[in-house]
């Protein structure tokens, strides 16, 4: 490669497109660094979105794959975190649309849903609570399930979660307030 670009070819821009990008590419380390750190998160949003496992999985390695072929640099950890849960979200909603994507309801889950672990190990008892409401979410419409997960689980605020989702402040305001309406009689009717 460097032979090619420094025999004359190759154009200046190109030069300095190739250096950037060999600048900008992740290293094994970085990645497999990355996916220790947020991988509880990113299954956590493809969990709100996709039912089925597999559509999870898939969800799960295609935004890790993105990530690594992500040429630009972050702006610190949270501007990271906050790309993979806009990428997740974004995966999971091409998977919703497309024809393959199959849907189940908590009926047909059953006992099958998955378990929240919390980064400090956390108590069973806690750990249980937060998979009852993790799996409650499911019950509501997705668009205040994401919200409600953003802001409770994650902590993000509301003119955070507008610019991760692309929505106004208000909006996301409204989603919260309505997602904890259905929340609260999904919750109750249990």
């Amino acid at each position: 490669m460097e032979m090619v670009l420094g025999s004359g070819f190759a154009s200046t821009k190109t030069r300095a497109r190739v250096r950037r990008y060999d600048s900008s590419m992740k290293t094994k380390a970085d990645i497999e660094r990355t996916v220790m750190r947020h991988a509880d998160t990113v299954m956590r949003v493809c969990s709100i979105y996709l039912r089925e496992p597999a559509d999870r999985d898939d969800a799960f390695q295609e935004t890790f794959l993105r990530y690594a072929r992500h040429e630009r640099r972050f702006n610190g950890e949270e501007h990271r975190k906050a790309w993979l849960i806009r990428v997740a979200s974004n995966v999971c909603k091409d998977l919703l649309k497309s024809a393959s994507a199959r849907t189940e309801s908590l009926d047909e889950m059953g006992e099958g849903g998955f378990v929240l672990v919390g980064d400090d190990g956390g108590e069973a008892q806690r750990s249980l609570e937060r998979t009852d409401v993790l799996k409650a979410l499911h019950a509501i419409d997705e668009r205040y399930a994401i919200v409600l997960y953003l802001k409770y689980y994650e902590n993000y605020t509301a003119a955070q979660i507008g610019k991760l989702l692309d929505m106004p402040e208000n909006t996301v305001y409204t989603n919260i307030s309505r997602g904890k309406r259905q929340l609260k009689g999904v919750i109750g009717d249990e």
